[in-house]
């Protein structure tokens, strides 16, 4: 009998050890008390201003009635479509102390096994801008490091929901950027936007072929249209040229103190140089839904896009937002038929996407921004999209990503890195700032 009961309470162990991290056939509690959460964490680093909350009470605009302009909700849609209807949208603090004390009540409550049922994230950090006293400052985000907290198990496997997906057409989101929320546990996060730093010519005066097999270094010894793009990339995006920037299985940096020694040395060589040579007309940024041009520079000029290679060669993608489900939700279901939707065709062409695209990323569904019917939304009741010479070449580079990585919190020290070295007065010299950098992001990684 011992034996018996010993064998009983071995297996019931096993079966709790294992239930948190497959919750794939659990259905959700219908007897629960508590309404579905979902964070929405997108405005702290967004080009637009107005309110998120406003913007999900606002949500879709519905057939006029004369000159009169009436708008169904989040909640609305989602009853509609036969979805919970007890949503409850929670909005963080865009920025100060307030922000700093929500999200550790919040991370607090995740670590003890609650907190909401779905996540709605813009990645890593964003630029804060202070529309009152005209100022900006970095802030993180609730996953400082998403690709932590997929090894960590605190997000739900989503294999098996996605095969039974209502909304969602799995088959026309970016492969290699929805790889990006993959381990060997499953997809575990749904990256929603993306972008790549590229450089803008005009194809009249440079024409570049992709090669999958050119490194960062390789640009820099190109000729000044090559250079111009290394080294005068996106300051927000650094890592591009770094990839892979980090080992997140270990915790560390995967790039060493010397490689980002050499990166920075490198990167301000070729700034200098770039002062005493002729470049072709270009602008460096972030591949985006629209572009600005000038009269010169416009829509009906052929272009010829530039991306930013990486030091193991090749070119990356940057996922810059995500959704995910915890993975101690009572309500995987309910949850798992927001996620589907916020996939979906009519939710990326929606206000709450042009948070995470407008004037900086893309969203991962493809044919999105080909034309009218199939722009994104500007935030307001109108829509953006590509010109057929952007969307062309946009294409054409889509197609050739080698890999993606969430933005992270290390793009600032990045950021903070090259600026101090290249424009800053401490004085130190360029070798202890880099050492102190990298150090720090160790410790971060090590840490978060």
């Amino acid at each position: 009998m011992k034996k018996f009961i010993a064998l009983i309470m071995s297996a019931l162990l096993l079966s709790l050890a294992g239930c948190k991290g497959d919750h794939k056939d659990v259905p959700s509690d219908p007897e629960t008390a508590e309404p579905l959460r979902v964070f929405i964490d997108v405005e702290f680093g967004s080009s637009v201003f107005s309110s998120a909350a406003t913007a999900m009470k606002e949500y879709k605009k519905l057939p006029s009635k004369g000159s009169t302009v009436t708008y169904a909700s989040f909640q609305d849609v989602i009853t509609e479509l036969g979805g919970p209807e007890d949503i409850q949208l929670e909005f963080p603090p865009k920025s100060g102390e307030d922000r700093d004390a929500y999200m550790t009540a919040l991370r607090t409550e995740i670590m003890a096994d609650k907190g909401p049922d779905l996540f709605v994230c813009l990645s890593g950090l964003g630029w804060c801008w202070d529309q009152a006293d005209h100022t900006g400052q970095f802030v993180n985000a609730l996953f400082q490091f998403p690709q932590q907290a997929m090894e960590r198990s605190m997000l739900l496997p989503l294999d098996g929901y996605i095969e039974k997906a209502q909304f969602m057409e799995w088959d026309k989101l970016t492969p290699v950027i929805m790889d990006a929320g993959k381990n060997e546990k499953g997809q575990l996060l749904l990256p929603m936007t993306y972008t790549v730093p590229v450089a803008y010519f005009k194809e009249d005066e440079v024409q570049f072929r992709l090669d999958t097999g050119l490194t960062w270094k390789d640009m820099l010894s190109g000729p000044p249209e090559l250079e111009a793009a290394a080294g005068s990339s996106h300051m927000s995006l650094q890592s591009a040229a770094l990839w892979p920037m980090a080992d997140y299985k270990g915790d560390k940096l995967a790039v060493t103190e010397e490689e980002l020694l050499e990166y920075v040395t490198l990167r301000r060589e070729a700034e200098e140089r770039l002062k005493t040579v002729d470049v072709p007309d270009c602008t460096t940024q972030s591949l985006k839904p629209a572009i600005w041009f000038d009269d010169d520079y416009g829509k009906d000029n052929e272009l010829t896009l530039i991306p930013v290679y990486s030091r193991s060669g090749g070119y990356t993608a940057i996922a810059t937002s995500f959704l995910g489900i915890n993975i101690n939700t009572r309500r995987p279901d309910d949850a798992f038929f927001i996620a589907d939707y916020l996939m979906s065709k009519e939710a990326q062409q929606s206000k709450l996407y042009a948070y995470m695209t407008w004037d900086s990323a893309l969203p991962t569904m493809e044919g999105l921004m080909a034309g009218r019917g199939w722009g994104v939304s500007d935030s307001r009741d109108g829509a953006v999209y590509m010109s057929e010479n952007l969307y062309e070449k946009f294409v054409e580079l889509r197609e050739g990503i080698s890999g993606t990585e969430f933005q992270t919190s290390l793009e600032k020290e990045l950021y903070d890195l090259y600026s101090e070295a290249a424009y800053g007065e401490s004085g130190k010299p360029v070798e202890t700032l880099v050492h102190e950098t990298y150090m720090r992001m160790n410790m971060m990684l090590a840490e978060s």
